[in-house]
């Protein structure tokens, strides 16, 4: 079982979004990117969805995306065992957002799905 954060887990995620009909779908018609870093170890993971085609890499802090998520391990562990979403993680100061409120409201389902695509995939703490 990968470890949370790790390569692995990442590449499992990838292909558990690419095989979700439902994020598939929701995802058909649309172009962004979205980077998410853990600020206390300078990870950071660049999504992109492209007319329903994702990936997942590995980035540096600082790299371009359309949105942003900043957070500790501590927050990324809670909204992915879904004790927190991620909209609340914002609102509560836990995830720092950087981009469009509009735009990001507008794909809402979508970062619900994605969540919970992440506390599906198995995984360690």
């Amino acid at each position: 079982m990968p470890k949370f954060l790790s390569d692995e887990y990442f590449s499992a995620v990838q292909t558990a979004l690419s095989q979700d009909q439902k994020w598939m779908e929701s995802t058909r018609s649309i172009k962004t990117s979205l980077a998410f870093t853990v600020t206390d170890t300078g990870q950071c993971q660049i999504l992109t969805v492209e007319n329903g085609t994702t990936t997942l890499q590995k980035a540096s802090g600082g790299t371009p995306a359309e949105f942003s998520f900043d957070g500790t391990y501590d927050a990324w562990t809670r909204v992915v065992k879904g004790e927190i979403d991620i909209q609340s993680a914002v609102l509560k100061g836990q995830l720092r957002f950087k981009g469009s409120i509009t735009k990001i409201l507008a794909y809402r389902d979508r970062l619900i799905r994605f969540a919970e695509v992440m506390h599906n995939v198995p995984k360690e703490f």
